[in-house]
């Protein structure tokens, strides 16, 4: 069975100050983080067991489990790649054009972000998406 694992910061914890406090951030990554790892691992070994014994009773809460804590690992991974010590402010080149293309303006798209994260589970995560089928960027 696959086992997921921790990625290690591409950066040092205090290398995102001011706009990051390194202890806020090495809490994030090495509890809360942590802990969806955890979560994913310790829910497949529990699906593992089901298959092993038949006993498919809890098999769909074990299921959103499994894509509950999957998904928010695999998003704080997306999230400290995307982040840099040299980064920030507003897009530039085919992204910007994107954003404006797509949504009207910068400030559209950051209200339309907003707006959409306030109410997900696991605190106000959004993700900005290209879908190729349409050839357009989605907000979830």
């Amino acid at each position: 069975m696959a086992v997921y694992t921790l990625p290690d910061l591409p950066y040092d914890y205090a290398a995102l100050e001011p706009h990051i406090n390194g202890q806020i951030l090495e809490l994030h990554h090495d509890k809360h983080h942590a802990a969806y790892v955890k979560g994913a691992n310790d829910t497949l070994e529990q699906i593992a067991e089901a298959r092993g014994t038949g006993s498919y009773a809890n098999l769909t809460g074990l299921e959103k489990t499994l894509a509950f804590n999957l998904s928010g690992h695999l998003l704080h991974t997306v999230y400290w790649q995307n982040m840099s010590p040299d980064g920030g402010g507003r897009p530039g080149g085919d992204l910007a054009g994107a954003i404006t293309g797509h949504f009207g303006s910068f400030e559209a798209f950051r209200a339309q972000m907003s707006a959409a994260t306030v109410g997900v589970q696991g605190s106000g995560w959004g993700v900005l998406c290209y879908e190729p089928t349409a050839g357009r960027l989605i907000v979830e």
